[in-house]
């Protein structure tokens, strides 16, 4: 019931599709950098709640604005940091990048903090709580701005497109905002009387918390099949040798010692979108681990340039940036066979694989070997300039090869028969 009361109060309230119009697609605007500066307003007080000690905890956020816009009601995107909720902040590097990226396209968006920590011992239940009082705070954000724009309007949003974000962990956040919408889908773990409803207690209770898309980088769900085919178009991009969140579908393992549950990563949540014709795009970071584009400007560009391509055809416009190459392996194709560092024989293979740094200089510190879906079956300390792998229990089929020094990382394609 509660799904088809959503639907229509979406219906009858100016909620879109990628087919409507909701911009002048003919302006640079959303799909450029088109402002050059600014407006960032700190710390502001967007709602309070107990955090797993029960301790009350101030919830503050960062706003970037574009400076000088005089655009009435514009799109907001509200991020969340990553940190395996044990760490992080507002102002993380990753996070503080994006708003400004996006901002300096026209849209408004705020870098939030939320409830960190998890009470010990470390197990699936306790880091389920977590990831639900993180989803409350961001629920309580996002009712902060429609509050703002029913009332003194400072931040001039349109209550009508607003986008949860978030990166590692803040993607489990805004991913588990969106999906995990009905009663009938909260794990039995959670205890409602004791952590609030699905809407939480974390401040401006009256407004909806609803978003009309998810921008999720390097997370994951609880479940995939939380995403029902009535649910909000989702972005994902992720990386194929990611220790930290799985690219398909694994085990989580907190700081990588602790075993918490099993989860679906994005290329699962892509996938199983795919199957019910849910409206999703993901792109993967081949040969790549968690949250690449912290500190790289180079995976920055890429992940900008394809979530705003995403974006921008949820305004119902059609992006005039060529999309960066989804699902495409980067096999170093430029680079010449006498400048690859190392190299792998026979190809195709059929039971035992060779593996040597070229004129034995130096020694490979990893070696890991994914399937096509990105997910990792195979990862070895090496220490040695050349080594064999028996890979007589693969089933034949196409494979990468990621081959690791103290100095970089290469990707290589492998067959095996």
């Amino acid at each position: 019931m509660k799904k088809i009361v959503t639907l229509i109060t979406i219906l009858f309230s100016g909620y879109f599709t990628s087919s409507a119009q909701l911009v002048d697609c003919s302006s640079a605007r959303f799909d450029t950098e088109v402002f050059s500066s600014l407006d960032t307003t700190n710390d502001v007080v967007f709602g309070a709640n107990l955090d797993y000690n029960g301790v009350n905890t101030i919830l503050t956020m960062d706003i970037y604005q574009p400076q000088g816009d005089t655009m009435a009601a514009r799109p907001l995107i509200v991020w969340a940091h990553g940190g395996s909720f044990l760490s992080g902040t507002k102002n993380d590097l990753d996070v503080q990048q994006l708003c400004e990226h996006f901002a300096k396209r026209g849209y408004v968006c705020a870098t939030i903090n939320y409830r960190l920590g998890i009470a010990f011992p470390y197990n699936e239940a306790n880091t389920t709580a977590t990831v639900y009082r993180a989803v409350q705070d961001m629920k309580a954000a996002i009712r902060f701005f429609r509050k703002d724009a029913a009332t003194t309007n400072d931040y001039q949003i349109d209550p009508n497109i607003i986008y949860a974000g978030g990166s590692s962990a803040g993607a489990f956040t805004a991913l588990h905002l969106a999906y995990l919408n009905e009663y009938s889908e909260l794990p039995a773990t959670i205890d409602t009387s004791i952590l609030g409803d699905l809407e939480g207690n974390s401040g401006n209770s009256g407004y909806s918390s609803d978003v009309n898309a998810v921008v999720n980088l390097c997370g994951a769900l609880g479940n995939k099949t939380l995403v029902k085919i009535t649910d909000v178009p989702f972005v994902s991009m992720h990386g194929t040798i990611d220790d930290v969140v799985p690219y398909a579908t694994d085990v989580i393992n907190l700081l990588g010692i602790f075993p918490i549950m099993q989860v679906d990563g994005s290329y699962s949540i892509a996938a199983y979108g795919d199957s019910i014709g849910q409206t999703n795009q993901m792109y993967t970071y081949f040969g790549a681990g968690h949250v690449p584009y912290y500190s790289n400007v180079a995976y920055m560009d890429t992940t900008v340039r394809f979530v705003s391509n995403f974006l921008f055809t949820q305004l119902g416009c059609t992006p005039s940036d060529p999309e960066p190459l989804p699902n495409t392996f980067n096999l170093n194709t430029t680079v010449s066979e006498i400048e690859r560092s190392f190299e792998i024989y026979p190809n195709p293979v059929s039971t035992e694989l060779c593996i040597a740094l070229k004129n034995n200089v130096g020694k490979i510190d990893k070696i890991r070997i994914n399937d096509i879906s990105g997910k990792e079956l195979l990862l070895l300390n090496i220490s040695e300039p050349k080594t064999k792998i028996d890979l007589s229990s693969l089933s034949s089929g196409t494979y990468f090869v990621s081959i690791q020094t103290k100095d970089k990382t290469e990707v290589r394609k492998f067959i095996k028969n």
